[in-house]
């Protein structure tokens, strides 16, 4: 087994929340050196041009791909189509990184044991990075959902001195092995239409273990619900057919197909959003060691760094 990654990036910046001392070349380091400690074969796939100082980083660590203008789907699609149409082994594990994510030094080495080790763990899709049944990434205005009708916790299961624990979803930072990824292109492609700023992560991740998203309420309700206007009753009357075809395509999932989705606990990467750090790691700590490897191995200079 080899651990591919695809690591999607973009030139620009959104308008989330972000903590201090946020930045993507601190994100780049701290995946870099991760990435090294796990010997993985990375592909960069930037959407546009990327600063100069990420892009040399970049070209000393993997093969670069560019894309011109794809957006969030397209850049995502992209990285799907790359790894479902590469050469690459159905054994292999492929990880899916965006780019404002900080990770553990030992995000990916903890990922390989857990996938191909003496104490593997049985699954087919990974996170380094999402809500266990201890520990939430959501914030405390936003619940986390319900467990999906005839939902089973699994785990933990223990590998190498970390627990790992089955999780109904993550976002688009996630590991899955390559056959698997295969054979649920299908599902991920559903997920995406028809939206045009969306990638319906968590039903992706619910659909591909063989439950469905959405109860009846949740298709129904929004039809009738009050104070919606009319615009948003004619959106969600149009897009109720797709949510039907994706609990008809959950649903519909032969045994064989319902994949199990484990993430370590605590979590061994986290997204830069406030409000939605993982618990249970120093991330400031993690980021401050980061740009000192760098600096150490003359990655980035000193100033750059800080």
């Amino acid at each position: 087994m080899a651990l591919r990654v695809v690591y999607r990036s973009w030139g620009g910046e959104n308008e989330k929340d972000r903590p201090e001392g946020y930045s993507k070349l601190t994100c780049l380091l701290s995946f870099l050196r991760a990435a090294q400690a796990a010997r993985a074969d990375v592909v960069f796939l930037n959407d546009g041009p990327v600063a100069a100082e990420l892009r040399a980083l970049m070209d000393g660590a993997g093969r670069v791909v560019e894309l011109d203008g794809a957006g969030m789907r397209g850049s995502y699609w992209g990285a799907i189509t790359l790894a479902v149409d590469s050469d690459w082994s159905d054994d292999d594990v492929v990880w899916f990184s965006e780019d404002d994510y900080l990770y553990h030094p030992e995000a990916f080495t903890a990922l390989v044991a857990a996938a191909d080790g003496p104490e593997s763990v049985p699954a087919q899709y990974f996170g380094l990075y999402g809500s266990t049944p201890d520990r939430t990434v959501h914030g405390p205005d936003e619940p986390p959902s319900e467990p999906p009708p005839g939902w089973v916790q699994l785990g933990p299961f223990r590998s190498e001195g970390r627990d790992w624990v089955r999780i109904q979803s993550t976002t688009s930072s996630l590991g899955v092995r390559l056959g698997a990824l295969r054979e649920d292109k299908g599902i991920f492609r559903l997920c995406m239409v028809p939206h045009k700023n969306m990638l319906r992560d968590h039903d992706t991740c619910v659909v591909v273990q063989g439950f469905s998203p959405y109860r009846p309420y949740d298709l129904l309700h929004p039809l009738y619900e009050r104070g919606r206007s009319l615009k948003m009753r004619v959106r969600d009357g149009l897009i109720l057919p797709f949510l039907l075809a994706t609990v008809v395509r959950a649903l519909s999932r032969r045994p064989s197909r319902r994949r199990t989705f484990l993430a370590v606990e605590p979590n061994l990467a986290t997204h830069l959003e406030e409000m939605r750090i993982a618990t249970g790691t120093d991330w400031d700590a993690v980021s401050a060691q980061a740009r000192a490897w760098g600096v150490e191995r003359g990655l980035v200079s000193d100033r750059a760094s800080a």
